[in-house]
């Protein structure tokens, strides 16, 4: 699961309340965000003392309320059902977040990450800073995607460490990893679909154009993956048009390229 960050900040007298929605100044920017979508929320109001985690929501749906300052606005779902905010030690988070460079030079480094003008809604959060923050909650949405984005991220940042330095680590690294329980959202996809697809593909990758490189034991049948251009976790349709079938090569390709 990916997720939005949106900020309740100084501009608010109150804390936030997700029934009444959250709203943006730009309609292009909250068209951008699809229902079904979910966001952690951090607030801080007028005269907080404290950086408080307000829970994870859904957006279920979009409307406009011109009366509003924030015109463009989310309904929500609250999801983690919290009691009550939950309180961020934001001294000790700074230290575990990765870390920003530049920006506000008065600003902790969990400031720069949370309290940056425009970030509400603008992208996701990088899996490892959205892991932190469900921890706080003990909110278990960590998806298996995500844990394979970050650990893929820091494979790269080993990759571009000094050889020795990188060994140095490996000596006192652990015999046996740690274990993280995560979630996966699977979806009732449409049989008819595949087989259309697979069909339509005749053995070929509709890619590389290449015959699929081994045969399945179960039935003998050409082995290609069938893939959706759009994904359906980002609201793509599970349709023929939408799908096409691939070698295990491109489809790799399509998901990591």
């Amino acid at each position: 699961m990916k997720y939005y960050y949106a900020y309740h900040g100084p501009k608010n007298e109150s804390d936030f309340d997700w029934r009444f929605g959250y709203g943006l100044t730009s309609k292009v920017k909250r068209d951008k965000v699809p229902v079904g979508s979910q966001v952690i929320v951090i607030q801080k109001p007028d005269k907080d003392l404290e950086f408080r985690l307000c829970g994870v929501f859904k957006v279920t749906k979009h409307y406009d309320d011109m009366t509003n300052g924030f015109p463009y606005r989310f309904a929500l779902e609250n999801v983690s059902k919290l009691t009550e905010y939950v309180v961020l030690n934001d001294v000790e988070l700074s230290d575990e977040l990765p870390a920003i460079t530049g920006g506000n030079k008065g600003w902790s480094n969990f400031q720069k990450h949370f309290c940056a003008q425009g970030i509400t809604f603008q992208k996701y959060l990088e899996p490892e800073v959205a892991e932190l923050l469900l921890a706080q909650i003990g909110f278990h949405g960590i998806s298996y995607e995500s844990v394979i984005d970050n650990f893929r991220k820091k494979v790269i940042s080993s990759s571009r460490t000094p050889p020795e330095e990188r060994r140095k680590r490996l000596k006192s690294a652990m015999l046996k990893p740690n274990k993280k329980s995560v979630i996966t959202i699977i979806y009732e996809r449409n049989p008819d679909v595949v087989a259309e697809v697979l069909y339509r593909a005749k053995g070929n990758c509709e890619k590389c154009f290449r015959l699929a490189p081994f045969n399945r034991k179960s039935d003998g049948s050409p082995f290609l993956e069938v893939h959706h251009k759009v994904p359906l976790s980002q609201d793509g349709d599970d349709t023929v048009e939408n799908a096409i079938a691939l070698c295990p090569n491109c489809h790799r390709e399509a998901h990591y390229g």
